[in-house]
């Protein structure tokens, strides 16, 4: 999520102080300030979406049609990412997420699912502010003994702030003496520092694999799979505006993706995920790979780790990531760092930041004929 409007102007004046005290270029200013506000404004101004290096394991972020799609009955999961501390426009993303499995009375060939998705995303100065609300409803229909077909809705409550006190304007930049003098009136009217909206996304997710019903426990024998899927958001076009008389609708956010696991032997699996983020100006591609050991795939004592690493690649060549990932049972860990290879990595000295991911699944023995032989 991005800074837009009025807002700009206080992180481009930021980036820009800090860009030319990196180079030394104190006496140029008149000649880099315009330049550089010219060249940031148009990045600036490209709003998106809250997203993590790790989408793989933020899939209601990903798709509605993944709530549910797990094995096990109740999914907890959570993730915080932060970047860009090293300059003023720092990022931080907090979600926290729980979907269950609602098994029909007879046996039948699909299931639902619901769940509910929290998100909160932070940026800048201006403190942006982003709260989500997210509520899931899934169906999941069997379409052949090793493969199923999912689709999902998202209807969420949002709400959008900002704290004006901390943010400068051109108004206050003295041209002559060459800073910003705080004393200078800013030349802004904030009549509202909130917004607040719904929003709707809607999904669909096909998935192959090995596991089928006669694999009542899962002792890690049948680990082939693959999704392929696409998410659609702010089908409604929502107006995330400030200002009264001016409407600026969220621009629909498409999510296709393709996620797999490859068996390489009895204790080692290949793991790709690969995303596209498609939002009005904005694309952006991720792309990771990565090799599971399982160290012990006794039940009860089940045990792995994965290494990895990805991509991102945007308008300007964003990030690489390397990440690790530790499975213990129904537990799993992870961590990510974005090392930052754009042109902003003058600001950043390559540094993007840290991001943590968490999950927990409880499995409770069903009736023989609700077991779910999802892997």
């Amino acid at each position: 999520m991005l800074v837009f409007n009025a807002l700009d102007m206080s992180i481009v004046t930021n980036l820009y102080e800090l860009i030319i005290r990196k180079l030394n270029l104190f006496r140029l200013r008149k000649i880099f300030y315009p330049l550089l506000l010219l060249l940031l404004s148009g990045w600036m101004l490209r709003a998106q979406d809250i997203h993590y290096s790790q989408f793989y394991n933020a899939p209601l972020n990903q798709n509605p049609a993944l709530t549910g799609l797990y094995r096990g009955d109740v999914r907890f999961m959570g993730n915080y990412r932060t970047q860009w501390r090293q300059v003023p426009v720092d990022y931080q993303t907090l979600s926290a997420v729980a979907d269950m499995k609602i098994y029909p009375r007879l046996k039948e060939n699909g299931l639902f699912a619901a769940g509910l998705a929290f998100n909160y995303d932070q940026a800048g100065l201006s403190k942006l502010q982003l709260v989500q609300i997210g509520l899931n409803g899934s169906y999941l229909h069997r379409t052949s003994e090793y493969s199923y077909l999912s689709f999902g809705l998202q209807l969420s409550a949002m709400q959008r702030g900002f704290k004006p006190d901390a943010l400068t304007f051109d108004n206050q930049f003295n041209s002559i003496r060459g800073f910003f003098d705080p004393t200078l009136p800013t030349g802004e009217n904030f009549t509202n520092t909130t917004n607040f909206f719904f929003d709707l996304a809607a999904g669909v997710n096909f998935r192959i694999q090995g596991a089928n019903d006669n694999d009542l426990i899962d002792k890690l024998e049948k680990r082939n799979k693959i999704d392929v899927g696409i998410g659609f958001f702010h089908l409604n076009r929502p107006d995330q505006s400030f200002f009264d008389g001016y409407k600026s609708p969220l621009f629909l956010r498409m999510s296709p993706y393709i996620s797999g696991t490859l068996m390489l032997g009895k204790n080692f699996d290949f793991v790709g995920n690969l995303t596209g983020q498609f939002q009005g100006p904005y694309r952006e591609v991720l792309g990771m790979a990565g090799i599971k050991v399982h160290a012990n795939r006794g039940v009860g004592e089940q045990l792995a780790v994965q290494l990895g690493g990805g991509y991102r690649f945007d308008n300007f060549g964003d990030a690489y990531f390397p990440s690790f990932e530790v499975f213990f049972n129904n537990w799993q860990a992870g961590f990510s760092y974005d090392v930052n290879v754009s042109a902003f990595r003058v600001a950043t000295n390559r540094r993007g930041g840290p991001e943590f991911s968490v999950r927990y699944i409880i499995k409770r023995p069903p009736p023989l004929f609700k077991v779910c032989p999802l892997i």
